[in-house]
């Protein structure tokens, strides 16, 4: 199968699924989808950054948005809370109902606006077309579903350009881009989908570096791309960040070079710390009042994580253990509010194949990966895993109760956060033995090459699984 046939199947069906989703998940039942989408409503309306009152950190947000989203996601958890059709497309069509503007504060209120550009370009794009088919006041619903689509557009174009100009795991890339979660999460608001296309491009450009019968040099565009996703990294989720250490050995030919790669090397920190600066000039300086004394709870939580190292490596590995079942299904499928699973035999059944797959793909592109690449490519993924880990351990998990400093298990944690590490994580499981035996290169090619047919069942199942949970 040639670049062009794996990239535009990866594009219909991720149109086709994602469409679907996009339609079949209610206004705001998918993971923090109100957060998401306020902070790209404030953004479309020209509102960047938050202001102060009473103490807290928030926007000014119409009073009626903010009530039709807390009416929405009170049905979480609900089994017996289904939507009808007429719902939604009264929702959607008769004009808004917004009212007077309030002070909210939200959990995205301070994420750095970039996280949230591309649903409120969504949004933005709505308002011309709302003037162009005579809309009076468009609704919240129909914000919604410009907002989703432009984070689903976004996805494909960036997955697709991943898959196009990546030398090795194309199929894997693709099959990854078309996992329920992932795709599930591209039709929402969410900024998930900028981080796990991002992380795509990334790892793309990295294999185009390093493997492939020409490997690419370090061009100044890609200097620029690699800055921007970098820093996009350190400001929305910096856990994503170790994924720049393959950075450091894979790219042989570049190192071959070491004066000329370093100045690169440069290059990209400068644009990293330029866009840092520019944002740390614009962003105001807020203080607000703490009365849950976070600060201090985090504090504490550092200091007992480094004086009792042994013991969160055990708190660790024994939430792994615990929580192992819901860590598969958060990364194949959980949709809705973190309410609606897929079945554990479609999840098992993806949780064989889709490894076997990659390992598959990686055996036939011949890819060499020396010990201390996969070691490498090993402490990577482990310092990403690890690094979400330990920060909902210092930040989230305080905040439950019954839980708090020093807690025995580390609560938050979903396996969508490992999603952005899954492709190059197959480096590890790079083996020549594999293709030395000609009829089992033949079964791993016709394997490989029907990759689509395990995508196609697992989101046929999805959407059939989403359109009983929430409509029937």
């Amino acid at each position: 199968m040639n670049n062009s046939s794996i990239v535009k199947r990866f594009i219909y069906l991720s149109i086709v699924f994602g469409m679907i989703l996009l339609v079949l998940t209610p206004p705001f039942q998918a993971p923090d989808e109100d957060s998401h989408f306020k902070k790209a409503y404030v953004i479309s309306k020209g509102n960047l950054f938050p202001e102060v009152q009473n103490g807290k950190i928030g926007f000014m947000l119409p009073e009626g948005l903010v009530n039709y989203i807390e009416e929405q996601t009170k049905k979480a958890g609900d089994l017996d809370e289904t939507f009808e059709y007429k719902e939604i497309y009264l929702s959607e069509r008769l004009p808004g109902e917004y009212g007077a503007e309030k002070f909210y504060n939200f959990s995205t209120a301070t994420t750095n606006p970039l996280a949230h550009i591309i649903p409120a370009s969504g949004i933005i794009f709505g308002e011309f077309i709302a003037k162009i088919i005579q809309i009076g006041l468009p609704s919240i619903v129909y914000y919604l579903y410009f907002a989703r689509m432009f984070n689903l557009l976004f996805y494909i174009i960036i997955i697709a350009i991943s898959i196009h100009i990546s030398p090795i795991l194309k199929r894997t890339i693709a099959m990854v881009g078309l996992m329920p979660m992932a795709l599930f999460l591209a039709s929402t608001a969410s900024y998930d989908t900028l981080l796990i296309a991002l992380a795509f491009l990334a790892t793309a450009i990295i294999f185009s570096l390093s493997y492939g019968e020409t490997q690419k040099k370090l061009t100044m565009p890609y200097i620029v791309i690699l800055g921007i996703i970098a820093y996009l990294f350190i400001a929305i989720k910096i856990v994503y960040l170790p994924l720049f250490l393959l950075m450091l050995f894979l790219p042989k030919r570049e190192l071959s070079n070491i004066k000329e790669y370093v100045k690169k090397l440069l290059i990209l920190f400068a644009i990293v710390i330029g866009i840092y600066l520019v944002f740390r000039f614009i962003t105001p300086s807020l203080e607000a009042v703490d009365p849950k004394n976070t600060d201090i709870l985090v504090s504490k939580q550092i200091d007992y994580v480094i004086h009792h190292p042994v013991q969160y490596c055990k708190i660790f590995f024994n939430t792994l253990k615990e929580t192992r079942l819901y860590l598969v299904s958060s990364t194949i499928g959980v949709f809705g509010l973190l309410d609606t699973n897929l079945f554990c035999a479609f999840l098992g059944l993806y949780l064989i194949c889709m490894p076997i797959l990659g390992i598959f793909e990686i055996s036939i592109d011949k890819v060499k990966v020396k010990i201390i690449d996969r070691m490498v490519v090993l402490i990577s993924v482990m310092a990403s895993v690890f690094g979400c880990y330990l920060a909902m351990y210092i930040y989230w998990t305080i905040s439950i109760d019954g839980y708090g400093v020093g807690a025995q298990s580390i609560t938050g944690v979903q396996g969508r956060y490992f999603i952005p590490m899954m492709p190059v994580s197959f480096l590890i499981f790079a083996n020549l033995r594999l293709q030395k035996n000609e009829k089992l290169r033949k079964i791993m090619i016709g394997i490989v090459d029907n990759y689509a047919l395990l995508s196609i069942v697992m989101l046929s199942v999805s959407c059939i699984v989403i359109l009983l949970r929430f409509w029937c």
